[in-house]
């Protein structure tokens, strides 16, 4: 048997995910990005704690999940300098006009 919150983690966890791969997709602003690719780890996140209830063995997924928000952290520390940089460098965070300026054009 199911329990009924099963459903709603479920749903939850795809909402995370999809609005991160739309973040991600739109490509507007270099900041969504990184929060997108944020919201792609917790959604995926949630679906190993659900996995690990629904297995019977919460003690492996919870590990997983703590490892795996470890290495989120790095990440979204690293892109956040990369962003840091972008913006020093171009002067903007839009993902257009870094492309336009980066092959040489002018603003």
């Amino acid at each position: 048997m199911i329990p009924a919150v099963v459903p709603v983690i479920l749903l939850a966890s795809g909402a995370l995910f999809a609005i991160g791969l739309a973040s991600l997709i739109a490509r507007c602003n270099v900041i969504k990005m990184v929060m997108g690719l944020e919201f792609l780890g917790k959604g995926v996140s949630l679906l190993f704690i659900l996995g690990g209830y629904l297995a019977g063995d919460v003690g492996v997924s919870q590990a997983v999940v703590l490892i795996l928000i470890a290495i989120e952290a790095v990440v979204a520390g690293v892109a956040l300098a990369l962003v840091i940089l972008l913006r020093r460098a171009f002067k903007t965070f839009d993902i257009a006009a870094i492309s336009w300026l980066s092959r040489g054009g002018d603003l």
